[in-house]
């Protein structure tokens, strides 16, 4: 088995097992909101896969959301919804599956959605969390084989009638932060760039501190000089 977690991406491969890629990246938006894309980068072939977005709802609030072309066959459907109605009725975390009724796998690859995010009134300054997981993996081998095999690796097989088995378990595959400042999004950065930017700092400060702790130590020496300069001069 090989994973490797990247930049927000993710890839995972097994002897026996399709294989797939998955993006997440930043996208274009309003003032005042935050878009995110997902993309199908790989993709061995796939008749069954389910998808969760998971966000922090204290600082971020789903306004909207766009289906792209790659895996429209596999009929996507989400929590979401198109009217308004459904977009009322909403309750993250935001879940979509795409799910196969031609019995065939699906090997293209590109664009399967965008989520638009708004930052909530009153939301702390600080880094939140975009988190996309991939819940389920199913295939079909063989021309004539109507059974779908799962890839383990994502946990049991999905129990669409049973909520907890769609917002719980899966693998993180990829994961933003959005910095949030005075209300606003300050900056998008992956917790890789987060980690740097906090070992910057802290090395800067450790620096820092140790500058000012010699040129205490300096300043010290040369008053001590002083005074017992002064005193055999006496």
């Amino acid at each position: 088995m090989l994973v490797a977690v990247l930049c927000g991406t993710y890839s995972i491969a097994f002897a026996e097992q399709n294989d797939v890629k998955l993006v997440l990246e930043e996208g274009e938006g309003a003032d005042g909101e935050v878009v995110f894309s997902v993309s199908l980068k790989e993709n061995d072939g796939v008749s069954d896969l389910y998808l969760r977005v998971e966000y922090d709802t204290d600082a971020l609030e789903l306004v909207g959301r766009n289906f792209g072309k790659a895996l429209s066959s596999l009929d996507p459907t989400d929590n979401y919804g198109d009217d308004e109605a459904d977009r009322a009725a909403y309750e993250p975390p935001y879940l979509v599956e795409y799910l196969d009724y031609s019995q065939k796998n699906v090997t293209e690859t590109g664009y399967l959605f965008s989520l638009r995010f708004r930052v909530k009134e009153g939301a702390k300054n600080g880094n939140h969390s975009v988190k996309l997981v991939v819940r389920q993996v199913g295939y079909r081998t063989g021309d004539s084989s109507l059974d779908l095999i799962y890839n383990e690796q994502y946990g049991a097989r999905v129990d669409a009638e049973d909520y907890n088995s769609l917002v719980t378990g899966g693998l993180v595959v990829a994961e933003k932060i959005v910095v949030v400042s005075g209300g606003e999004v300050d900056s998008v950065v992956t917790p890789d760039e987060e980690k740097d930017g906090a070992n910057e700092l802290m090395i800067g400060l450790i620096v820092g501190g140790v500058m000012i702790l010699v040129g205490a130590v300096v300043v010290a020496y040369i008053v001590y000089r002083r005074k017992n300069a002064g005193k055999a001069a006496q």
